[in-house]
């Protein structure tokens, strides 16, 4: 509990803190309506789920069948990294205000409670 306090009043000291403090209660962004880069933000990170595992289990079953261990080896973190691209793109785009919103709504509860 200690730890939790002590950071509590160092985050409350903050800039981050105090505007977080003096934001008005709840989550109203989350009432109003999304645009189509949101969706958009939406699609991108579910298609990075619906794709890289498929897209992993045929590599490895054509390096598997091909007898050419290299397939996967390099595949892999290509797909790996394509797939956290695609993801990273789809956070941007589906709403950075809405994880400020909830970071600074998150943080007043934690100061709340502990500070």
């Amino acid at each position: 509990m200690a730890p939790l306090s002590s950071m509590a009043r160092k985050l409350a000291r903050s800039k981050f803190g105090q505007r977080a403090l003096t934001q008005p209660d709840g989550l109203g962004i989350l009432k109003q309506k999304p645009t189509t880069r949101a969706y958009g933000g939406l699609a991108l990170m579910a298609l990075s789920y619906l794709t890289g595992l498929p897209n992993l289990a045929f590599l490895s079953y054509l390096s598997v069948k091909m007898s050419k261990p290299m397939t996967i080896a390099i595949g892999g973190p290509v797909v790996f990294l394509l797939v956290h691209i695609m993801f990273a793109a789809g956070v941007y785009l589906a709403g950075q205000n809405y994880a400020v919103n909830l970071l600074q709504w998150a943080t007043k509860r934690f100061l709340q409670k502990y500070a």
